[in-house]
């Protein structure tokens, strides 16, 4: 998979190339040769490229000097734009500068978050770390990291993704509206290499907030460019084969680089681009599901947190961090069922959202909550189903609380035997203050153990199944089997 995402990448980087060099410009060469307005504009950058539209007497070379570009790379200007006369189209027209002829100023970013297992350019790393160009960030497994771009926007790298910063660059440009003065910028390129980001790309209040994009989220099929918006990027995976884009807040221009196609998002969309296909379909995100209200004990040995269905998903995503921002995301894991296996995280507060997702595999608006996840209410130390005079009895030396203190005063025992583990169909019920109890006479197999406690100790009554594989021939011979936690 690594080795087809390189290719790939490198196939990408070819592809918007020629998408900047030729694909923006076509639409611009084909516009009529007369002035649109007659009042001056100020640029405005857009994508890759920065918009100047043309004055009186102005010439390219000129313009290239406004610009600062180096005079052996003004021909680059005219090649952008189609100028087959290397002329400017007459006053009022618009043209496009690559920003990549722009004198830029390196900055830095900044790593202001981690969770887990981070790495920076393959060394592990924790918050604080300084991120310069070139660099990529990987979150392993259950592990996450947030970025702050130099100009204030952040990047959640989630658990199981790669990114690169591309480019962290400052710019200048004349400002048309204003002689001799210049506006300023930062411009930013986020590259995906797997897995998913989230971005919350800062408001721009000043011109050139027209049509400014600060920050560009690049995946292998699809360059998607934003300003003042959260929004989400996935790259395509063995689950869902395309790269998609959702957005919750503001609007995104979502570029098929392969096909040279756009589509704009608005906030509650979202988008697949397939490299095979030039159209693009705005798809309304699925609601956010409902789940349960704050605070939620969740407890071992079977640590579920489950929550309300969404029409129209096909699964569902779960995460879990410990703050309330999800900056430190621990957990992320999509399941078939509107629930999600807790099991693996440790005990404690924990910040939990959900969402849904649909057929296409774009994910939903997310629903948040809080839950405590505790030890058992009570725990059953030493048990073990022996053959006691011919007959199966399950013994036990004593029911404690989680912190292994003996519960208090009498303590009832309900007990339900099944095949199944879902109990549907069940052999026996059976209930003791002693500790032990006698089974009924049970043959060779997997069988399924309920167990439910009552005592003034436990405040609400929970169950625990325990799994019993009785082997042949156990009639007449001594065994001692330990209990083990039904599996999962």
């Amino acid at each position: 998979m690594s080795s087809f995402r390189s290719r790939c990448s490198a196939l990408h980087m070819a592809a918007l190339s020629v998408l900047a060099m030729a694909a923006a410009p076509a639409a611009q060469a084909q516009a009529p040769q007369t002035p649109t307005s007659s009042a001056p504009q100020a640029a405005a950058v857009r994508g890759s490229s920065v918009a100047h539209v043309v004055k009186q007497g102005e010439t390219l070379d000129s313009l290239c000097k406004q610009f600062k570009i180096v005079p052996v790379q003004c021909a680059q200007v005219a090649y952008f734009n189609q100028l087959g006369n290397a002329q400017l189209p007459a006053p009022g027209n618009t043209v496009y500068v690559p920003l990549n002829l722009l004198p830029g100023k390196p900055q830095q970013a900044r790593l202001i978050q981690t969770a887990g297992e981070v790495q920076v350019n393959g060394q592990s790393v924790r918050a604080g770390a300084y991120l310069g160009e070139n660099t990529r960030i990987a979150a392993q497994d259950n592990s996450s990291a947030v970025v702050e771009l130099a100009d204030g926007s952040r990047v959640k790298v989630l658990p199981a993704s790669v990114a690169d910063i591309v480019q962290s660059r400052s710019y200048t440009a004349p400002d048309a509206n204003s002689s001799g003065k210049v506006m300023q910028w930062i411009g930013s390129k986020i590259r995906l290499v797997q897995g998913a980001v989230e971005s919350a790309v800062k408001k721009r209040d000043a011109a050139p907030s027209d049509a400014q994009k600060p920050v560009e989220v690049e995946t292998v099929t699809s360059l998607i460019g934003v300003r003042g918006t959260q929004f989400r990027v996935a790259a395509a995976d063995p689950f869902v084969p395309h790269d998609r884009a959702e957005v919750l807040e503001g609007s995104v221009s979502n570029i098929n680089t392969w096909k040279h196609s756009e589509i704009m998002l608005q906030a509650g969309q979202g988008a697949i681009v397939d490299p095979n296909s030039s159209a693009m379909q705005a798809q309304a995100l699925l609601p956010a599901p409902t789940v349960p209200q704050q605070g939620q004990v969740v407890r071992r040995p079977d640590p579920r947190w489950s929550f309300g269905p969404v029409p129209g998903a096909v699964a569902y995503r779960v995460m879990a961090a410990r703050d309330a921002a999800f900056d430190t995301i621990e957990f992320s894991e999509k399941s078939s069922l509107p629930q999600a296996d807790l099991s693996r995280l440790p005990d404690g507060i924990w910040h939990v959202r959900a969402r849904a997702v649909n057929a296409q595999g774009l994910e939903g608006f997310d629903a948040a909550s809080t839950i405590e996840l505790r030890p058992p209410a009570w725990i059953l130390r030493n048990a073990s189903v022996q053959n006691i005079q011919g007959r199966p009895h399950l013994l036990w030396t004593d029911i404690s609380t989680a912190n292994f203190q003996p519960l208090p005063g009498t303590t009832t025992v309900t007990l339900d035997i099944s095949r199944k583990q879902n109990f549907d169909v069940p052999l026996a019920q059976l209930q003791t203050t002693e500790n032990s109890i006698q089974l009924p006479r049970i043959g060779p197999g997997r069988y399924y153990l309920r167990m439910e406690v009552d005592n003034d100790a436990i405040k609400n009554k929970e169950s625990q199944i325990f799994v019993l594989d009785l082997p042949a021939h156990t009639q007449h011979q001594a065994y001692n089997l330990l209990l083990q936690n039904a599996p999962q």
